[in-house]
């Protein structure tokens, strides 16, 4: 049996509950979600609902279920970094350009048909093993959970952000120090596709310290409390240091008193410049702590902008 809790925030304020329950655990159909609500697996402080049932922010609701197989993604053979394999869970080194999960604009050839091909009981868990994701551009470490209880038990642990994530962010502009950005996050009003930092989004916390600065740009590295979509990236826009590279949150491209040297490194990038290098977690009694290399585009990246020191 998998239980699920969420609170409602005002982006899905006045939302069909049955619409809602299938945005949050996308691996189950809407079907399959109106027939849970009818069962009453489905409760708003701890009170059946129906389908029609519209939601209000602060509202907590409880889904029970059984996960049942799903057959609909495609195992394909593709390569992707396996750092660690673990008994309940795998810690994965994702490269830049490799979607995590099929959806909407892509189908196939993802880190998930890649996995179950390596691994068909992964199709057993919900969302296949996936623990968090990482953008398609974002490159860097990811946990996948190999059985249901670890699942369970991972997915817990970073909800009460007791697995570490950190970041390595190449951004525009030279921060005087580090800092703690705690502003709320929800979709963007009229670009349905991005977030923003808005009034009655979604609490989100990020902490970034400088590790290395140029002349018009720096080295952050990074680190979550919560997981939102975007998060990073979301947050360093507002914060006045967009990162690198991102072309939906960052629509410059000559940055002011940037030199040739620094416009030419900037510009060879072809994603976002941020990398998810560390990964640490206590499972079962035991510290785990995992690192991945910067990735050779950064570092050529970075090299391009020394020259110009």
């Amino acid at each position: 049996m998998i239980s699920k809790t969420y609170k409602v925030f005002e982006d899905d304020s006045n939302k069909r509950i049955d619409k809602f329950i299938t945005e949050q655990l996308d691996y189950l159909s809407r079907g399959i979600v109106q027939r849970l609500i009818s069962e009453g697996s489905v409760t708003v402080a701890k009170k059946k609902v129906s389908k029609d049932y519209k939601i209000t922010v602060g509202e907590e609701i409880e889904v029970n279920f059984t996960y049942i197989e799903s057959k609909s993604d495609l195992p394909q053979k593709i390569d992707f970094q396996i750092l660690d394999e673990q008994n309940d869970f795998l810690i994965l080194d994702k490269p830049a350009g490799l979607t995590v999960h099929p959806g909407a604009g892509q189908k196939d050839n993802t880190l998930i048909n890649g996995l179950l091909y390596k691994f068909p009981d992964l199709g057993k868990i919900p969302r296949n093993g996936l623990i968090h994701r990482l953008d398609k551009d974002t490159s860097g470490l990811i946990i996948i959970a190999k059985t249901l209880q670890s699942h369970t038990r991972l997915t817990k642990l970073i909800q009460s952000r007791l697995i570490k994530r950190r970041y390595l962010a190449l951004v525009h502009g030279v921060p005087i120090a580090g800092k703690t950005i705690n502003k709320p996050i929800g979709r963007h009003p009229k670009n349905r596709l991005i977030f923003c930092v808005k009034d009655g989004g979604r609490e989100s916390i990020t902490h970034f310290k400088v590790r290395e600065r140029f002349d018009n740009f720096s080295l952050l590295e990074v680190s979550l409390e919560t997981g939102r979509t975007h998060q990073i990236r979301v947050h360093l826009k507002f914060d006045g240091h967009p990162i690198c590279g991102d072309r939906q949150y960052n629509k410059i491209t000559k940055w002011s008193n940037s030199s040739v040297q620094e416009e030419v490194a900037i510009q060879g990038l072809n994603r976002q410049a941020l990398h998810a290098f560390n990964l640490s977690f206590n499972y079962d009694q035991k510290d785990y702590s995992y690192e991945s290399p910067m990735p050779l585009d950064l570092i050529s990246c970075i090299r391009g902008l020394k020259k110009n020191l």
